[in-house]
């Protein structure tokens, strides 16, 4: 830190205080907010989060908690502040609007004794809408933002299938870019995860000076070159010496999980390889479905595995799957799961459009192929399985290399620091010449 404002060490009655607004946190299996409130603490920021009854991915709220009321926990020593919120997470438009805008609201309206008493507000901005609170708190008490912009909208609401065609969608694409460029314009600073991102922002009317870029990094703790879990394989009936294809992560309509499928239906002549599945998502059952339909014995559907056991997990393949769909917002969308592979040192294997398939070229950790083409994307596995096993592991410490030189906490932490306590200090003399002026 350059010391642009104040933080100390944990206790300081002077330290910043961040109210980190997020929708989704722990028991979620989204980790980034948490990390990111670590990481805060570990600088000497005083850190409380905001958040939503906890529902996410299955739409069904987690036992313990109701969502009509507001509760307060903790979360590895870190105060949260719970309020309601319609539950849902499936394929509804309805359901899932419902979602963020019972969030926003109810955040707004119930957040005020975790805002009021913050020197600023970090937003992470995945929906867009929960942003609402701290806008709320930046009119009623003056207290800035810092606005982490995790995608695109209105475009990552539509490029996942919502309210795709119709007057519905015209109303609802020009309420939501106002309501975003709001967003935007009302923050003390915009973080992007990729520098194709920061380039669309500004692109938007952000001035340039005020949007930085921000990798999110893993959680290095948990995510982190590891021994293989010496029993994944043979649970699943594989041998060592067979060709084991990975993804792990959420199973949706954005990361177009039928491509791999696909693929795997041209490659019935090598039975060594095989492709795992680890998650959980919308488009899981019809994935299934569909391997069954191809008679795939060599498609496997693994659930969603613990954190903490994940990077053995990963480790127990041979290269890891990056997919998304072939849409205009992935070209400069920045999957979380390029850094958490990197910080594991494992290869890739991207089938992806833009920014994650550029990361992967760029550190020399694996090899492409082109989104939405189930056949390429085979001939691109051939090509993999045919690359001695000490080759793709000199991919995979390339690719920790790169991560520990752009994008990991060390590399990113500091510049996220800078810009709170210097969001903080700004509206402190804003302040204090009102006060004068008076």
């Amino acid at each position: 830190m350059t010391g642009l404002g104040k933080a100390g060490p944990p206790g300081d009655p002077t330290a910043t205080r961040v109210a980190l607004v997020s929708q989704f946190f722990p028991p979620e299996p989204v980790p980034i907010p948490l990390s990111l409130a670590h990481c805060l603490r570990r600088q000497g920021f005083v850190v409380d989060a905001l958040t939503g009854v906890p529902n996410y991915p299955t739409g069904t709220v987690h036992p313990g908690y109701s969502h009509r009321r507001r509760a307060i926990d903790g979360v590895d020593g870190i105060r949260v502040l719970r309020t309601p919120l319609h539950p849902s997470h499936d394929r509804s438009a309805v359901g899932r609007a419902a979602n963020y805008l019972s969030w926003a609201t109810s955040s707004t309206l119930l957040g005020s004794p975790l805002l009021r008493t913050a020197d600023v507000a970090l937003v992470y901005s995945s929906p867009a809408t929960a942003a609402a609170a701290a806008m709320a708190a930046r009119l009623r008490w003056g207290i800035p933002y810092v606005l982490m912009v995790m995608d695109l909208w209105p475009d990552s609401v539509f490029a996942t299938g919502f309210l795709t065609r119709g007057v519905t969608r015209r109303m609802a694409e020009g309420t939501l870019r106002r309501f975003t460029d709001l967003t935007y314009r009302w923050a003390a600073h915009v973080t992007v995860p990729s520098p194709g991102l920061r380039d669309t922002v500004v692109a938007r009317g952000v001035p340039a000076e005020k949007v930085s870029v921000v990798y999110n990094w893993a959680d290095e703790k948990l995510m982190q070159p590891t021994e293989p879990d010496p029993r994944f394989r043979s649970r699943l009936g594989l041998t060592p010496d067979d060709f084991v294809v990975m993804y792990g992560g959420n199973h949706g309509p954005a990361q177009d999980l039928g491509v791999a499928v696909e693929a795997m239906g041209h490659l019935r002549d090598l039975p060594d390889v095989h492709l795992v599945l680890v998650g959980d998502g919308v488009s899981r059952p019809a994935l299934r479905a569909r391997a069954e339909e191809l008679g795939l014995r060599t498609v496997h559907f693994v659930d969603p595995i613990a954190a903490q056991q994940m990077a053995a997990t990963m480790a127990a393949a041979d290269i890891q799957l990056v997919c998304l769909a072939d849409q205009p917002l992935f070209q400069i969308t920045m999957p979380s799961k390029v850094q958490t592979i990197f910080a594991c040192g494992q290869p890739v294997l991207s089938c992806a459009p833009g920014e994650a398939a550029r990361a992967v070229r760029d550190a020399g950790a694996g090899l492409t192929s082109p989104p939405g083409d189930p056949r390429r994307l085979a001939e691109t596995i051939r090509l993999a399985r045919a690359i001695p096993r000490a080759e793709l592991r000199a991919m995979g410490q390339a690719g920790l290399d790169h991560y520990r030189a752009l994008m990991s906490e060390e590399a990113n932490a500091h510049v996220l620091a800078d810009l709170l306590t210097g969001a903080a200090a700004n509206s402190r003399r804003r302040r204090h010449v009102t006060r004068e002026q008076r």
